[in-house]
């Protein structure tokens, strides 16, 4: 990775002094604020690693073990740049977990054209339970909700003209998610661990 990449990577998604989230937007009217921050991997862990470790998160997400191997496998590619980590929040709840990556460091760099200004994301919804304890009145669609924030997000920022997003084509509910919140889809290709669905989108499609 060069030097200039390795920095839009690394720092493209900072945090203003004094700020704590990168994104807010009102909910259902004026009741609910929803807000993405940046990951404090030391910090955040355990609620992490609780949420990996549900019984809904083990078929499709695979991150299943111990605090100090989730920490193992993040911790370096935090460092490289190589992944970001943000949680969705209602308020100051945590009641999503948000990875996005540059695609042209994952099994995914030569699937398309990608270019640096491509990042992929991947989607974890609290359990149930947190997020009816954040939110004591229904929101419908909360997940798309929040994966259009995240678009929103990420398209805030110039280093991302893409975003790209590879669910399981099993993982029917990702699937029908991704296309509720625009995403194109492109192909089904086959990668290490799945057989997934590719979908796009590009900031004029938001």
């Amino acid at each position: 990775m060069n030097k200039a990449n390795k920095k839009s990577v690394s720092t493209g998604f900072a945090v203003r002094p004094g700020e704590w989230f990168l994104y807010r937007k009102r909910l259902h009217g004026d009741q609910h604020e929803l807000g993405i921050r940046k990951i404090d991997l030391r910090k955040d862990l355990a609620l992490m690693h609780r949420w990996v470790n549900q019984p809904y998160a083990s078929r499709f997400w695979g991150m299943q073990g111990t605090l100090k191997a989730l920490y193992v496998f993040y911790e370096p590619k935090l460092e490289e740049g190589h992944l970001q980590l943000f949680f969705a929040c209602i308020g100051a709840t945590p009641v999503a977990l948000i990875e996005v990556y540059p695609v042209l460091h994952s099994e995914l760099a030569g699937a398309l054209d990608f270019t640096e200004t491509d990042y992929g994301i991947h989607l974890l919804m609290a359990p149930y339970r947190e997020v009816k304890a954040a939110v004591p009145v229904n929101i419908d669609g909360l997940s798309v909700w929040v994966l259009k924030a995240t678009q929103q997000m990420l398209f805030g920022f110039s280093a991302v003209k893409r975003i790209v997003a590879e669910p399981d084509e099993q993982n029917t509910h990702a699937c029908r998610l991704a296309e509720k919140a625009g995403f194109q889809y492109i192909k089904t290709l086959q990668l290490e661990d799945k057989m997934a669905r590719l979908y796009t989108i590009v900031r004029h499609e938001i």
